[in-house]
């Protein structure tokens, strides 16, 4: 009933937070991931014939990938509460860093401003970024059940890995320095 959340220090923060960022980059494209698993099931189902080992096997990897199509629903699921949950400038500063869909930073976001400086738009990103892990705790999606889920699952591995190599740019879409609405 009652989830105990461990106190991390500065120099933790940034590792233990590392799943929601994982998180993050791959909000936007969880609908492809979920039809991409779901369609992979079915073939694999539809071309058991060939299959070299046996059936129980087989069905156990279809099972296996069916599961994982099911924690991608729940996950996006808990992703879009928490996301509700938020106001337009936590948003706004998701949107801008981890999203980057150009198509809703022009449309929504377009005369969007933040009132303020450089330094504190990069200390609105972390604690939006804690809020958000707060806000997949609350939905079940602790850092130890995201592992225990995605731990081995390779769109996720791939981003992590360019995480943890500070390769960060690399997952997303780039964008123009101009682009983010930031006053002095």
């Amino acid at each position: 009933m009652f989830a105990f959340v461990r106190v991390i220090g500065r120099g933790e923060e940034e590792v233990a937070n590392e799943y929601a960022k994982v998180v993050l980059y791959a909000y936007p494209y969880l609908p492809a991931l979920i039809d991409a698993v779901g369609v992979g099931a079915v073939n694999k189902a539809m071309l058991s014939f060939r299959a070299q080992e046996d059936a129980l096997k087989t069905a156990e990897k279809i099972a296996d990938e069916l599961a994982v199509k099911s924690r991608l629903m729940r996950l996006e699921y808990a992703v879009g509460e928490t996301l509700a949950a938020l106001n337009e400038d936590e948003l706004y500063l998701l949107e801008y860093k981890y999203f980057r869909r150009g198509r809703v930073l022009r449309e929504r976001y377009a005369d969007y401003s933040l009132n303020c400086s450089e330094r504190t738009y990069f200390r609105r990103q972390c604690a939006v970024l804690r809020k958000f892990v707060c806000g997949l705790t609350r939905h079940g999606w602790s850092e130890q059940e995201y592992d225990a889920a995605f731990g081995g699952f390779s769109p996720f591995v791939r981003v992590l890995e360019a995480l943890k190599t500070g390769r960060e740019g690399a997952v997303t879409q780039k964008r123009v320095r101009k682009q983010r609405n930031v006053t002095p």
